[in-house]
């Protein structure tokens, strides 16, 4: 009896693992449509300042920078690169992607961020592609920027 319990315990584990790896594919979608980042889906797991001011369980305020623009990129890409389990995507002036992978379970995270010509402010959009919450992860690292290019 033990051995069936030992048995269906390591195949739900192994299992668990195997969704994780099919489900994070990378979303079509992303990137930028007429200047807007794609819209949160209605899960909790994301973050973006393009979110409606109302929709509280998404919305974070823009971030606004002094300086120079690459100058601002660059040291968004810095931040995010030595944070840890991070990998550039796609990087032009104005438009970076990046995978996060989580160290425990390798969820991955897309984080973009949009640095429009005409304006000094980072919009920012961080969402998980697997599971119904984050535990605060994606809030958290935008969290993260604005206290970087704000201090």
């Amino acid at each position: 009896m033990v051995r069936w319990i030992v048995a269906l315990i390591v195949v739900l584990f192994v299992g668990f693992f195997v969704y994780v790896n099919i489900s994070n594919k990378l979303p079509e979608g992303l990137g930028l449509t007429d200047g807007e980042l794609m819209p949160c889906p209605s899960s909790p797991n994301c973050v973006s300042t393009q979110a409606s001011p109302e929709d509280v369980e998404h919305y974070a305020e823009t971030i606004v920078y002094t300086g120079d623009r690459m100058k601002t990129q660059l040291l968004i890409e810095s931040f995010i690169l030595n944070n840890g389990n991070a990998h550039l995507v796609s990087s032009t002036l104005g438009y970076v992607h990046f995978e996060v992978k989580s160290p425990l379970v390798g969820y991955i995270d897309d984080v973009e961020f949009y640095l429009p010509a005409a304006d000094s402010v980072v919009h920012v959009r961080s969402a998980s592609r697997v599971g119904y919450s984050d535990f605060g992860t994606n809030r958290e690292r935008v969290r993260q920027i604005q206290s970087l290019l704000v201090d």
